[in-house]
């Protein structure tokens, strides 16, 4: 852990000799919370827009507002991490954030509802960097790492599975402002020990130069290239899926929205589970062995979409990308931390950047696909397309990622 001089000597052993745990809830919170501001107030947007009486066509710049900076900001965020160090730039965020959401809370007109969504995807976008450049300096030891970043995937996933439900309790149990109001106390928890578990690490000189700085080469380019690729062709694959399934299962069958979450569980609660094994796979396997096993297992789930009978027929396919997303995930990351290991900050905003492009292009294309085709021709074609494309990704990762001494070793 590269602290400064000053920090106190018990900290000087990376994040086990003190608190480890502790810390890593800290760091994990600032993302569970970029990612529940997403999915629960997708959930409230419609009775935020009613309480403005803002036409239902502008319902989404609520969402947009939030989104837009996030995806802009995520590489010049990077940039600002490595110049004044995670720890600075994790408090800059968490606080930016917490305000905004206390502004949210208190917004009496549209327009302040969506100055406080533009201040929260701005400091959402310096929160996701800082905190996976905090968790690889924290965690320098690369297997300790591999544990860590598998346990922050799995809270990502109970953020992203817990989102709507979230958003929907809220509001129908208080009102829409707390949709804001939750995230005051969750920031200033974080906030306070950040301040108290994270102490300065000497940021990245600003001359860092490229991958090839870490003394791998071109070895440790083609690792970086091929990860942040790789981070894209996950979230395609995976939301365009489960976009056009959402609207075979709505549309076509007229299922409700709350039993059609619950069925969507499936896609997500593998990812829960599986977030902390895979860390322990990656220390035994290596990372381009579980990212390749998951998107395999992925396509094979992908590939039964539309031949199997009845709502549940949609199981495999539903946990074939749970699975898969569960393994993936935190091999994907650490990839492209462990690739520019001189600049973090760059290196998850690159990472984090090619995952919301990944997600946007997805879900155009599943909502594309669903305006075509419709029940089984519908879920065969975006099973196979999906399918595909996660059997390329993994034959990109094991052409770019890098092979683990053990693997050199003792090849498998």
């Amino acid at each position: 852990m590269n602290l400064s001089p000053d920090a106190p000597a018990s900290h000087r052993g990376g994040a086990r000799s003190n608190g480890g745990t502790f810390l890593l809830v800290v760091l994990c919170i600032p993302m569970f919370l970029v990612l529940l501001d997403v999915l629960a107030m997708n959930v409230a947007m419609p009775t935020v827009g009613r309480t403005f009486h803002v036409p239902v066509a502008r319902w989404a710049q609520v969402v947009d507002a939030y989104t837009v900076p996030l995806a802009l900001a995520l590489l010049p965020a990077g940039w600002l991490v490595d110049r004044i160090g995670p720890r600075h730039a994790l408090l800059a965020g968490i606080t930016v954030f917490t305000a905004a959401s206390l502004l949210g809370g208190l917004a009496g007109t549209w327009l302040v509802v969506l100055t406080a969504r533009w201040g929260q995807g701005l400091a959402a976008a310096v929160m996701l960097p800082a905190g996976l450049a905090a968790l690889s300096q924290a965690w320098p030891e690369p297997g300790e790492r591999a544990k860590a970043l598998g346990a922050w995937s799995s809270i990502s996933a109970v953020a992203t599975a817990l989102g709507p439900a979230v958003g929907g309790l809220l509001v129908a149990a208080l009102s829409w402002r707390a949709v804001f109001w939750i995230n005051v106390p969750l920031g200033l928890f974080a906030a306070w020990g950040t301040g108290r578990q994270l102490y300065a690490a000497r940021p990245a000189a600003l001359h860092a130069g490229p991958p090839a700085a870490a003394g791998r080469g071109e070895m440790a380019k083609r690792a970086l290239v091929g990860s942040v690729i790789a981070a894209a062709m996950m979230t395609s694959g995976a939301n365009g899926t489960l976009q056009a399934i959402t609207v075979h299962l709505q549309s076509g069958l007229g299922m409700g929205a709350g039993p059609t979450g619950l069925l969507l569980l499936l896609a997500t609660a593998p990812f829960v589970v599986l977030g902390p094994l895979s860390g322990r796979a990656v220390v035994r396997l290596g990372r381009r062995r579980v990212a390749a096993l998951g998107f395999a297992v992925g396509a094979v789930g992908l590939a039964t979409l539309g031949w199997l009978p009845g709502t549940m027929g949609l199981a495999p396919g539903l946990l074939g990308i749970g699975v898969g997303l569960g393994l993936m995930t935190s091999a994907i990351v650490g990839e492209s931390l462990s690739a520019w290991p001189g600049r973090p900050g760059v290196a998850s905003g690159l990472n984090n950047a090619l995952r919301q492009t990944g997600t946007s292009l997805g879900v155009a294309l599943g909502g594309w696909a669903a305006g075509w085709w419709s029940g089984t021709p519908l879920l065969v074609r975006t099973g196979a397309a999906a399918g595909l494309w996660w059997v390329g990704a993994a034959v990109l990762v094991l052409v770019t990622f890098t092979r683990s001494r053990r693997s050199r070793k003792n090849p498998r």
